[in-house]
């Protein structure tokens, strides 16, 4: 009777360890399958379902890089959507509305549920509404301030803790935003001075990001031919790889300024 119990005790035990076993393998499995290389390079770009956003998205894809594509409205981003199924666990879309504060928050979480830290990033989105003066409107210059300036700081904000150590946080703005460089008034005036904006924010992050050694610039694409820019005269893809280049050779001594495509620093 005890010899009975004893090979049905063993049995019992030996198909409870084999049990967690499986469990432990499948476990280990699904970890492994869900979790991210960080070793690789990570990228986050924002405005990216067109223009010179999707051209970041493509550049970045084609260089090896995790993505990170922000959209307001992900459901009608079909290039990038397309992506994603081209590059198959290396691009994650966001939906975003940089003047969001709830979407911000929503990106801040999916970077932490995804443990994903960056390396470089883009802050892209922005808007133009054109109004010559004698006709300016309050709607016409909060628009280009809360998309383009606010939208920069909370997106910046947002991503900070995200950041790795000696990272890059590129805030695009314009020519348009030099107050040197404009003489004569037009119809961008208050995208003007939303870009000028911007340029005091990297002034203003590239201190409070120094600790971490993260390089914080502003820079002005040039003429690039895109829905807000026709007649640019570079097309997005002979842009990004010259702006990619400059960026790639910054460092800490570079850190809030404003530069140009080619990493000429320009005047305030």
């Amino acid at each position: 009777m005890f010899t009975f119990i004893y090979k049905n005790l063993k049995s019992l035990i030996l198909s409870i360890a084999l049990m967690f076993s499986l469990y432990s393998f499948s476990n280990s499995y699904e970890l492994e399958s869900e979790s991210i290389n960080t070793n690789e390079k990570t990228a986050i770009v924002t405005g990216s379902n067109r223009g010179m956003g999707l051209g970041w998205v493509q550049h970045f894809l084609s260089e090896g890089y995790t993505v990170v594509a922000t959209a307001r409205k992900p459901e009608m981003a079909t290039e990038l959507q397309n992506l994603k199924k081209k590059y198959k666990g290396k691009l994650f879309i966001q939906k975003l509305d940089v003047t969001s504060e709830e979407d911000q928050a929503a990106l801040g979480e999916m970077l932490k549920k995804k443990n994903l830290k960056i390396d470089i990033a883009i802050s892209n989105a922005g808007v133009t509404v054109q109004e010559d003066f004698g006709n300016w409107t309050v709607k016409g210059f909060e628009i280009n301030f809360k998309v383009n300036t606010i939208g920069v700081a909370l997106f910046a904000q947002t991503i900070a803790p995200y950041l790795k150590n000696g990272a890059t946080l590129v805030n695009l703005s314009s020519g348009a935003g030099s107050i040197t460089y404009q003489k004569k008034s037009s119809p961008l005036d208050a995208y003007r001075v939303s870009k000028a904006g911007v340029n005091m924010l990297t002034r203003n992050l590239s201190a409070r990001l120094e600790d971490k050694q993260i390089i914080v610039v502003s820079i002005t694409p040039g003429g690039v031919k895109t829905d807000m820019n026709p007649n640019g005269k570079l097309s997005v893809a002979e842009a990004i790889p010259i702006m990619y280049e400059s960026i790639s050779k910054l460092t800490m001594e570079n850190s809030g300024t404003f530069i140009n495509n080619k990493g000429k620093v320009m005047a305030w």
